[in-house]
């Protein structure tokens, strides 16, 4: 009687146990569409079936190959990944390269993108302030990895001039915003909560199950890219 009464518990188990496995395949868990800021993101929030999170910091070298590579094939990423593929694509702004001793540009270039985020063109400003970082220090070795001659320490007119390129940002309320710390303690929180996730370094990728960390790039956008579209079919392919 009582090995009948097991038997019947193993069965009553085992089929809970089937049918949950088909229920969660049937109705998987959604995917976190939380942002940190609306203006750091691509896509459709409301639509996208992926989210993309990269966690970076403007003068780490590791992320900038990427974002270099992605600002180089720019028209085929967006349609390619983010259209196509219905992706929420998402960078999220640190200074950790700041807190962590290894940068003091890294503070004032992660106040500028928060910055130009309030005026609504934070990928213009980004791209825009990366593309001069790889003209005046990575194009000459210097700051391309932990090893390379330092960027120094630059002044606030860096940031302040990038304003001067793009019809979109307004260099006068850049600069106050800048000057008045307007977006250090989005800058700070954000930054603390990255750390809780990022075993200590930059980029670090979430995309959906797939989590990555660091890029090897070279510095050539074209192999670079490449690098870039496996990273990105591998976080395709996880879900």
């Amino acid at each position: 009687m009582q090995k009948a009464i097991r038997i019947g518990l193993l069965v009553l188990v085992v089929g809970f146990l089937g049918a949950l496995v088909i229920f969660n395949s049937i109705n998987p868990t959604p995917i976190d569409m939380t942002v940190w800021n609306e203006q750091m993101t691509k896509g459709n929030k409301e639509t996208a079936t992926h989210h993309f999170i990269m966690y970076t910091d403007i003068f780490c070298p590791y992320c900038d190959k990427f974002s270099d590579a992605v600002a180089a094939n720019m028209e085929h990423f967006d349609k390619h990944y983010i259209e196509e593929n219905n992706i929420l694509f998402e960078i999220r702004v640190t200074d950790v390269n700041y807190e962590n001793g290894h940068s003091t540009n890294s503070r004032p270039a992660g106040e500028a993108a928060y910055c130009a985020a309030k005026q609504g063109d934070f990928w213009g400003y980004y791209y825009a302030l990366l593309a001069k970082i790889y003209k005046d220090y990575h194009s000459r070795g210097i700051g391309v990895d932990r090893y390379s001659e330092k960027i120094p320490t630059l002044s606030m007119d860096y940031f302040y001039n990038i304003a001067d390129e793009l019809d979109s940002i307004d260099r006068d309320k850049l600069v106050s915003c800048m000057k008045n710390n307007e977006t250090v303690a989005e800058l700070d929180k954000n930054t603390k909560e990255a750390q809780k996730k990022i075993n200590g370094g930059v980029p670090r990728f979430f995309f959906d199950k797939f989590t990555a960390d660091g890029f090897a790039g070279t510095w050539n956008t074209d192999n670079d890219y490449k690098e870039v579209q496996r990273l990105m079919d591998a976080g395709l392919a996880s879900k």
